[in-house]
């Protein structure tokens, strides 16, 4: 079974190339795009702050977007996770990851050689995620090449 997608209920433009983000889940986080925006030549013009302030919820939450869901476009599951990665949140962080990668707990159970338990114990944050898990997360992408820092 697919996980839900993150989708974006609200977006505010902040100074400093962030972002204001209201997901579906009820969480509000603040995410920094400056990097995010220098490594994608297609992101370039949103280096304007006039540009960027003009910012809105892509249909059915799927994203933000600049030009009407054209190029100037970011996905809400690339939005989440690094809204995650931003605030240090581990829990956010592995929810993310498992999202991003399209894994249900079962799959990321296999794929990271735990119990399905203990996905969901540190998914939901009822157990800490240890250093070595976020790490394994890391490597499992690096291995499959799809450590994902792509644009919408």
């Amino acid at each position: 079974m697919r996980e839900k997608l993150p989708r974006i209920t609200a977006v505010k433009a902040l100074p400093e190339q962030r972002l204001s983000i209201s997901f579906e889940d009820g969480w509000t986080a603040t995410v920094s795009l400056g990097e995010f925006i220098e490594a994608f030549p297609v992101l370039a013009p949103l280096a304007d702050s006039t540009l960027f302030h003009k910012t809105k919820v892509e249909e059915w939450g799927s994203g933000v977007t600049w030009d009407d869901e054209g190029p100037l476009s970011i996905a809400a599951t690339t939005l989440y996770r690094l809204a995650a990665e931003q605030a240090e949140l581990p829990a956010r962080r592995f929810d993310a990851w498992m999202i991003t990668n399209g894994l249900s707990a079962t799959r990321a159970a296999e794929a990271l050689g735990m119990t399905r338990r203990s996905i969901i114990s540190y998914r939901t944050g009822a157990r800490p995620v240890p250093t070595y898990i976020n790490l394994a997360c890391i490597g499992w992408e690096a291995v499959r090449g799809k450590r994902q820092t792509h644009a919408h």
